[in-house]
């Protein structure tokens, strides 16, 4: 335990015949070159970014934003702040995503962890395609063109703005198919999903049993042809 005139140490242990995972050895690491006073909210940058930040925009929450969730947080900021000045903010449906995939900010695109932090937050407070536009933009504008994991970064931010029009708060991959769960379907075009289901060749379906669950089974490879097929059909669905 330290105190003023006394350094603190931790020991971590573990068992001598225990072969440690590769994110193990990644956090160990970090952790190791981060013993400076201040140090915590590197450690937690890396530490997210070793998860998968996709979750970032998710149900699991990674770092030092664990106990609320980055998305949560600033949403409470931001309600308290139009409490102050005395402005309606309309509440949202939480959308869960468990897609089988992520993305996240590189070092080599972004170095300084309080820019990518600025980053991520703009990510996470992106309400519409307007402003994921501007965003995109400004990201090419100011650290060159994104890498790949960058993109499926902004991919699933698109999928977010897309799901709250629908009212759709759960959407699961499984086994190659993604299921859609609705709030309510008042807000989808009935007519624009009965054509869609009957021009899939069997790629959308709905549970009889389960009106508001769709089905969407998706044969793309790669993962930015996973989310834009993805994205294509539940845009047809926007009244």
């Amino acid at each position: 335990m330290g105190r003023s005139d006394r350094e603190a140490f931790a020991y971590l242990f573990y068992p001598s015949d225990h072969v440690l995972s590769e994110q193990s050895i990644k956090r160990l690491k970090i952790i190791s070159e981060n013993t400076d006073l201040g140090s915590g909210f590197k450690v937690a940058m890396k530490d997210m970014e070793i998860r998968g930040a996709g979750n970032l925009l998710g149900k699991e929450q990674s770092g030092f934003m664990s106990t609320v969730g980055l998305d949560m947080y600033i949403r409470l900021l931001d309600e308290e702040i139009a409490r102050i000045r005395q402005t309606e903010d309309k509440q949202e449906t939480e959308v869960f995503l468990e897609l089988d995939y992520s993305g996240f900010i590189p070092d080599s695109y972004i170095s300084d962890p309080s820019m990518k932090f600025e980053i991520y937050k703009k990510i996470a407070t992106t309400r519409t395609s307007e402003q994921l536009e501007r965003l995109s933009a400004e990201l090419n504008d100011r650290f060159g063109k994104m890498p790949e994991d960058v993109a499926n970064l902004l991919y699933i931010c698109e999928l977010r703005i897309v799901c709250r029009k629908l009212d759709i708060y759960h959407m699961k991959e499984k086994r190659g198919d993604v299921l859609v769960e609705f709030s309510r379907i008042a807000s989808i075009s009935i007519d624009h999903l009965i054509d869609m289901i009957k021009t899939s060749n069997g790629a959308v379906t709905i549970d009889p049993k389960k009106p508001n669950i769709m089905t969407m089974r998706t044969n793309a490879i790669s993962l930015r042809d996973k989310a834009l097929f993805i994205l294509e059909k539940l845009q047809r669905l926007i009244p």
